[in-house]
This record gives C-alpha cells, sequence and structure tokens, in this order.
C-alpha cells in the first residue's frame, strides 16, 4: 500500500543514515579488524515534525495508523540546510510542502530543478554518474541527490575533460536500477521511499497550544 505523506505536517529536520554497508567488523587473533563489505547499503530516516491546528493533527495520526500496515510504503521528503546553487548563483530553495490553497494540498510547493541532468544512463550497481550541470553551480561531497526515489550522497566529484559543466560523480550508496540519459538529478527536492519502523500517534489534550511535535523513523523501502 502506498501512503501519501501529510503535507499539512512540517518537518523540522530529517536525519538520513547509511547502513548495511558491511558486515560487523571482528577481530582475529593477532588482534587486526576486518569487515566484510556489502552491496546491501540502504537509509535509515528520522524524522522530527510539528503538526499544526486539526488539519495537521489529523494528517499526522492517519499518517502513522496508515503506514502499521503490512507492506506500506510512502515516499518522504528529506531536508537538508545546503543545497548546489540554480542557473543564476544562488542557492536552491528548500523543499517545502504544497500551500494551504492548492486543490489537494498534497505534494510538494516546487517542481524539482531541473538543472542536473545525467550526462550518461546510469546501471544498476554502479559507483558514479556522469553529470551535466549549469556553469554557476556545483554539487560538493556531502550533498544529497535523489534518482528516481532513491536517496544517495556525493562522495566525490572531479571534472570530465576539464569542462566547467560536465562532471563525474561518485555515489553512496551505489545505484539501484537503471537510468536513462537525460533524466533529471534531484538535488533540491529530496525524497525516499521508506517504510516506517516507529511513529509518535497524536493523542487528544486539553491545552491552548495547536502544536504538537513528534518524531517517525523510517527505513528505505525497495
Amino acid at each position: 500500500m502506498q501512503v501519501a505523506f501529510p503535507y499539512p505536517v512540517k518537518v523540522q529536520s530529517s536525519t538520513p543514515k547509511l547502513s548495511g554497508m558491511r558486515f560487523s567488523p571482528f577481530t582475529n587473533i593477532d588482534g587486526e579488524s576486518f569487515a566484510t563489505p556489502t552491496l546491501n547499503g540502504h537509509w535509515k530516516l528520522d524524522l522530527d515534525i510539528a503538526a499544526i491546528g486539526m488539519q495537521g493533527h489529523l494528517a499526522l495520526s492517519s499518517f502513522v495508523t496508515q503506514m502499521e500496515a503490512a507492506g506500506a510504503t510512502c515516499v518522504v521528503p528529506v531536508c537538508t540546510q545546503w543545497r548546489p546553487n540554480d542557473a543564476s548563483g544562488r542557492m536552491l530553495a528548500p523543499n517545502g510542502s504544497a500551500p494551504e490553497w492548492t486543490f489537494d494540498h498534497v505534494g510538494f510547493a516546487n517542481d524539482p530543478f531541473d538543472g542536473f541532468t545525467l550526462r550518461a544512463a546510469a546501471s544498476h550497481r554502479d559507483s558514479y554518474i556522469d553529470v551535466d550541470k549549469p556553469v554557476l553551480s556545483q554539487l560538493w561531497p556531502g550533498h544529497y541527490i535523489t534518482l528516481g526515489d532513491q536517496l544517495h550522497q556525493v562522495g566525490n566529484v572531479s571534472a570530465i575533460d576539464e569542462s566547467d559543466t560536465a562532471i563525474r560523480v561518485s555515489l553512496m550508496p551505489n545505484i539501484r536500477g537503471h537510468h536513462d540519459a537525460g533524466a533529471v538529478v534531484v538535488v533540491d527536492q529530496l525524497r525516499l521511499k521508506c517504510r516506517m519502523e516507529t511513529g509518535d500517534q497524536v493523542g487528544g489534550f486539553r491545552g491552548p497550544s495547536p502544536v504538537r511535535f513528534g518524531s517517525v523513523s523510517l527505513v528505505e523501502a525497495f
């Protein structure tokens, strides 16, 4: 079951953590440490959220209940403080929720910036991608990107043939699936398809404050 993220709910912070890249390290009889690498890397995501007023409280409560179902998944927003520049050299805006006056109040406020695109097709298990970018923008190690509904973090960036607009980007975890040349590499409206591990339910209360705070822990879904 695919669950829509409750965009009346405001994401205060999101903390992605990459897990499953290696089996637990062990120490041999000589005192040497070893860890066996794997290709099973996946994200765990902790969201701190605020629900404001009746619509926010009801939306969050419904979301947590629906995500308890077996096989329930959701494409959730991933917030970051630092984003690449746009084509004019200004930092891109963060991913915001759709405004209240839109028809269904679901989704992002803006379409993803389309200035970063795949220069060549990316295949399953690739560890890097070749990207065309604006002259006045750049990806740096530590930035996040989204391909499809999968999140990746930039590990290293190098220019291709000393070009101002072509770069090779090393990513973790490796690419999943196939992505055609020309596909948009999302750098601002980041998202990740997840299952919920735990979530704070909104209970009834008496008091003047219309704001309730909670947290949701999620794990990447495939």
